[in-house]
C-alpha cells in the first residue's frame, strides 16, 4: 500500500471557540448536548470489519483516515427537496398563478433551488481527515468557507437533536468555531462515532478493531514501545487490548497499564 500525506495546516484553535464557550459557560443545560473525547462502550466492536473499510471514498492507515466528501449528497438532499416543492407550489400555482402565497413559495423553492443548483458547480474542495500522528482533525468549512483544521484536543463535539420525532438525533457533529455544526457520522450514534474516533486519535492506545488497520497493527505497536508505552491521552470505559496477550503482557511491563 502506497502511504498518503493528509497534513493540513491548523487554522483555528479553541480560543476561536470563545463566544460559543461563554454562551454554554452562561447556559449550562448547553453543555447536555456537548459530546466528550471517550470511548464510552464496546458498542463499535459489533462492526465485523470495523467502523471504517478502506474503499475508494476512504483512506485508512495509521497516520491517517480521510473522508472523501459526497459533493453530489448535498445537491441531491437539499436541493432535492427545494425541487419537490417547486413542483408542488407550480401544481397548486396552475389554476391560481399570481395568488400572493403561492407566487411568494414559488419564488422563494426556485431560489433555494438555484442557489443549490450553483453551489454544486462551486463548492470548494471539501475534507474530513483525522490525523493521528500530528493530533490534528480537519472538518468541512461552512458553504463556501474554507476547511477547519485544529488539534483534537481543541476540537468541540455534540449532538444533533432532530425533530420533534427525533429522527435524526443523537448523531455526532463537529462544532466549528463558525458556521454551525458539521455531520461527522461514522456509526450508529454520537457515542459510537466518538468511541471510534477517540480510540483512534489516541496515539497511545493500540488501533481500534477493524480490518482496514491489520496490515499496520505491528507497526504501530514497535512505534509506542519505543516510546515506553506511555499512557493514554483519553479515558476508556472499556480495555483496549494489544492485539495479541505478548504484547499486552510487554505493555503492562513497560508502560504499566
Amino acid at each position: 500500500m502506497v502511504k498518503k500525506d493528509f497534513t493540513r495546516k491548523i487554522t483555528h484553535t479553541y480560543k476561536d471557540y470563545s463566544k460559543l464557550t461563554q454562551k454554554i459557560d452562561s447556559k449550562r443545560g448547553k453543555l447536555s448536548s456537548i459530546v466528550d473525547k471517550k470511548i464510552y462502550s464496546d458498542d463499535i466492536l459489533k462492526y465485523k470489519d470495523g467502523v471504517v473499510k478502506k474503499s475508494k471514498n476512504n483512506y485508512v492507515d495509521n497516520n491517517f483516515i480521510n473522508y472523501k466528501h459526497d459533493k453530489f449528497g448535498s445537491l441531491l438532499i437539499f436541493g432535492g427537496i427545494a425541487f419537490v416543492f417547486l413542483l408542488i407550489m407550480l401544481r397548486h400555482a396552475r389554476n391560481n398563478p399570481l395568488e400572493g402565497g403561492y407566487l411568494f413559495l414559488t419564488i422563494l423553492f426556485s431560489s433555494i433551488l438555484i442557489f443549490f443548483i450553483i453551489y454544486y458547480f462551486t463548492m470548494p474542495h471539501k475534507e474530513q481527515i483525522l490525523n493521528q500522528r500530528d493530533g490534528l482533525i480537519t472538518i468541512t468549512g461552512f458553504f463556501w468557507a474554507k476547511n477547519i483544521t485544529m488539534p483534537f484536543e481543541d476540537m468541540l463535539f455534540s449532538y444533533s437533536t432532530g425533530g420533534d420525532n427525533m429522527v435524526g438525533a443523537f448523531q455526532l457533529q463537529a462544532v466549528r468555531p463558525k458556521g454551525g455544526p458539521d455531520p461527522f457520522e461514522l456509526a450508529g450514534d454520537c457515542y459510537e462515532s466518538m468511541s471510534f474516533i477517540t480510540w483512534y486519535m489516541d496515539k497511545n492506545r493500540p488501533l481500534p478493531p477493524g480490518s482496514a488497520f491489520d496490515e499496520f497493527r505491528q507497526q504501530d505497536y514497535e512505534r509506542r514501545k519505543a516510546e515506553g508505552f506511555p499512557k493514554p491521552l483519553y479515558p476508556s470505559n472499556i480495555p483496549t487490548p494489544e492485539a495479541t496477550k505478548e504484547q499486552q503482557k510487554e505493555r503492562k511491563a513497560i508502560g504499566g497499564w
